[in-house]
């Protein structure tokens, strides 16, 4: 949890001490300290109390016009708003309602929109123009409102002022967030990797979504496989894994040339790298595309090397030597057990949640090791 948090709080300060110098730089000998330190003698024994108490209610109020940033970017290109998370609230727009929390993930603020329809090249990249579009609209709407109250604030050291001062951090430290996303959904792995994480994520599949995703997804592999990493030593970057892995995944058991060099690497990548020392997202896609490897293999009665890539893959799959549930659709395949299936499903089923339900996901996975053979005496969905 701390390891999630803390890029957002040192996000969060950096923005604020910028913001603060930002705006100092208009001061020019404004008289603002002494401003401040009348405040101060006027509130007494209770300044600092007074003070802290309005920055965080200050700080949660901007935290939501940031949000609202975002609401109004989406209504602007007709997405779909579904989610608000904002302090203990969330707000589910399809089922018009309110949930009150104080374990809301996203206690500091989010919004999710869905990703426009699309069913063909031109249609998918006006989806992604749109979720552009939508994650640079909140911090612009920071950083345009905080100006603005800076405009008209009688003093630095008013409501006004305050709101100035978090907004500006806030439209600042967002940069370094919805500003990179922004960025790179300009890149065409990281939209493809979107397109597929929002279809899987779903209640339902789109089949035309599906049949788009698949062609987009294996001509980008060919243009991939054609072109040598950029550095021997970094491979693919994580982004082409994920997508490696979801064409791995649908493509059944006969795959095109340019996905067998890209498993290839990754499977060349595993053996020359100690796992332990990967770092976990890339240990994770690696064995994600592996572990479909490994299904596809046995699906192909090539058993052999399927056990033999599985053995390499177990020993290092985890971390506290704890099997990572990644690996546990490619165990239930080798091994022929309905255990590790059944705990596989579990694991898939705990992902649910306000923001995703995986029952696309769940219902293929479920679907994919039926046709293998197991779970045929397990219950359904």
């Amino acid at each position: 949890m701390l390891r999630k948090v803390m890029p957002l709080l040192l996000g969060a300060a950096v923005g604020l001490l910028v913001g603060w110098g930002a705006v100092r730089l208009f001061e020019q000998g404004s008289g603002e300290i002494e401003a401040i330190r009348g405040a101060a003698g006027a509130f007494g024994a209770w300044t600092p109390a007074i003070v802290l108490a309005a920055a965080a209610l200050m700080a949660m109020f901007a935290i939501l016009l940031h949000e609202f940033g975002h609401i109004l970017g989406a209504l602007a290109v007709r997405s779909v708003v579904t989610r608000l998370y904002w302090g203990p609230f969330i707000v589910l727009f399809p089922e018009r309602r309110i949930r009150f929390t104080f374990r809301n993930k996203w206690f500091f603020g989010a919004m999710q929109a869905d990703l426009q329809p699309y069913r063909d090249e031109a249609s998918f990249r006006q989806a992604i123009r749109a979720q552009r579009f939508v994650s640079a609209a909140g911090p612009a709407f920071s950083l345009l409102t905080g100006l603005a109250a800076y405009v008209f604030a009688p003093q630095l050291w008013s409501l006004a002022g305050l709101y100035a001062v978090l907004s500006i951090g806030i439209g600042l430290a967002t940069l370094l967030s919805d500003g990179v996303n922004t960025v790179l959904l300009g890149r065409r792995n990281h939209a493809l990797v979107l397109g597929w994480t929002v279809l899987i994520q779903g209640k339902r599949i789109d089949e035309d979504k599906l049949a788009f995703l698949q062609t987009a997804a294996r001509a980008y592999l060919r243009e991939l496989a054609a072109t040598p990493p950029k550095s021997a030593g970094a491979g693919r970057e994580l982004n082409d894994l994920y997508v490696l892995y979801y064409v791995k995944w649908m493509g059944g058991r006969e795959e095109e040339a340019g996905v067998r060099q890209l498993t290839a690497e990754a499977e060349a990548a595993w053996n020359e790298a100690s796992a332990a020392k990967l770092p976990k997202a890339r240990r994770d896609a690696l064995l994600m595309v592996l572990g479909e490897e490994v299904v596809r293999l046995q699906g192909k009665r090539e058993e052999e090397q399927a056990q033999a890539l599985y053995a390499r893959l177990e020993p290092h799959s985890g971390s506290s030597g704890k099997p990572s549930p990644l690996l546990l659709k490619a165990r239930a395949v080798v091994q022929r057990q309905d255990g590790p299936a059944a705990e596989y499903l579990r694991w898939i089923r705990s992902l649910s949640g306000d923001v995703a339900s995986y029952g696309v996901f769940l219902r293929i996975e479920e679907q994919q090791l039926r046709r293998g053979g197991l779970l045929n005496n397990e219950g359904g969905i």
